[in-house]
């Protein structure tokens, strides 16, 4: 990995404008475009399948539930380790986040006492879960999960909100069906993850398109300028929730200019709030796309997330990769995963725990997304170990990302 963090190290830490964007070859790699008689009308990721298995996840999640146990076992000082890979963040803010530490630790805790092995193999657990990949599935074929990009149709994404059902039936099955509290919660747990971690990968594929789009000529990717606008307004149609009917009928009334707008709103978001906690850095490097630049922070070559920050309390841009600690976002972010289970189990009354589980998931839930673009860099330029580092703490079993 030397020559390569080397190469790296040295585009963060050249302070001129954007880093080589890379090589445009690399799109159509990835990115199929589909055509009806000579009409660009969809884009899909070929790295993206139909096939859909529950087991991948309940793969990741039992090993990493025994993994982690083992080193809670085997580790006197675990609980202080806990502490001081959080300590920046949840010191940072004063009693607060001081509390929000001790919710982590006790989260932990309790996920000591699990017998992992027992819920896994409990049969309520694998008929709730059996049925939910049978739902969860069937709900997939109504959405072709290899497309990333629908130009022709202004609700293709809006329409198709499909695993929101598959869940809420699995939850009130689990409810009726397990009746020990281990069970039960992990069940939750997995059945709400599961669906958001299949819905996320479009959004990060979507991500890796927009590295493309914004750094290369239009004419170079095989598309014109009105069919990367198009494409533009299907990936923030596709971002639309549910219930913003209001904001759908606005992409549907201004559909060629609808998404280039978000896009810039979103590029000036970013611009201000790096501009705004540009002091904290000791130097600033290249900007590898509209998301992310080189920095040096706290004597650390890192990459800095400008769209999202921190965390809900900490709202100064997330660090996406650190040059010579390539491993650390990853575990925080396993730890804090694992403690949104943990935080269930604690005898405390549910809006608290809401509240702490929302506060582990601001760390790294629309980070490790918006990190697409990031890959996308990586990926334009070859550089296939950053490409694994952020492969690995994207934690989402589901997405391959690598193409056959």
């Amino acid at each position: 990995m030397g020559a390569l963090k080397s190469s790296i190290l040295a585009i963060l830490l050249v302070s001129t404008s954007f880093a080589n964007a890379g090589d445009v070859d690399a799109f159509s790699k990835r990115f199929e475009l589909i055509k009806e008689e000579g009409k660009l009308i969809a884009i899909r990721d070929r790295s993206l399948s139909f096939k859909f298995s529950i087991k991948p996840y309940l793969k990741f999640i039992k090993e990493t539930l025994l993994e982690e146990q083992r080193l809670m076992n085997s580790k006197a000082d675990y609980n202080s380790e806990l502490e001081e890979l959080f300590a920046e963040e949840f010191h940072d803010k004063g009693d607060t986040n001081n509390q929000n530490i001790q919710y982590l630790v006790r989260s932990m805790e309790e996920l000591k006492k699990i017998d992992v092995e027992k819920v896994f193999n409990d049969p309520g657990f694998k008929e709730v879960v059996e049925k939910f990949e049978s739902k969860l599935g069937d709900a997939m074929l109504k959405l072709d999960p290899r497309v990333v990009a629908r130009l022709d149709n202004p609700t293709f994404f809006y329409k198709r909100a499909v695993g929101y059902q598959a869940v809420k039936w699995a939850l009130n099955f689990a409810k009726n069906r397990l009746s020990t509290i281990p069970v039960l919660n992990t069940a939750t747990y997995i059945i709400v993850k599961v669906e958001k971690l299949i819905r996320e990968r479009r959004l990060f594929h979507q991500n890796m398109m927009m590295h493309y789009f914004e750094n290369f000529n239009e004419t170079d990717l095989g598309m014109t300028h009105e069919e990367v606008n198009l494409t533009w307004s299907s990936i923030y149609e596709s971002r639309i929730p549910w219930y913003a009917f209001w904001e759908s009928t606005a992409a549907k009334n201004n559909w060629n200019k609808y998404g280039v707008g978000k896009f810039f709103q979103g590029v000036r978001t970013a611009n201000t709030r790096f501009r705004n906690n540009q002091s904290n850095y000791s130097r600033v490097g290249r900007r590898f796309n509209f998301a992310f630049r080189g920095a040096t922070y706290k004597g650390d070559d890192i990459i800095v997330n400008m769209v999202d920050s921190q965390n809900q309390f900490n709202k100064k841009p997330a660090i996406a990769y650190y040059v010579h600690k390539p491993t650390k976002i990853k575990r925080t972010r396993i730890i804090l995963q694992l403690a949104g289970l943990g935080v269930s189990f604690i005898p405390l009354p549910s809006f608290v725990k809401n509240i702490a589980s929302g506060y582990f998931k601001s760390f790294y839930e629309t980070q490790k997304i918006s990190e697409g673009a990031l890959y996308g860099y990586f990926e334009s330029n070859g550089a296939k170990e950053d490409m694994a580092i952020l492969r690995d703490q994207y934690l989402n079993p589901f997405d391959k990302l690598t193409l056959n």
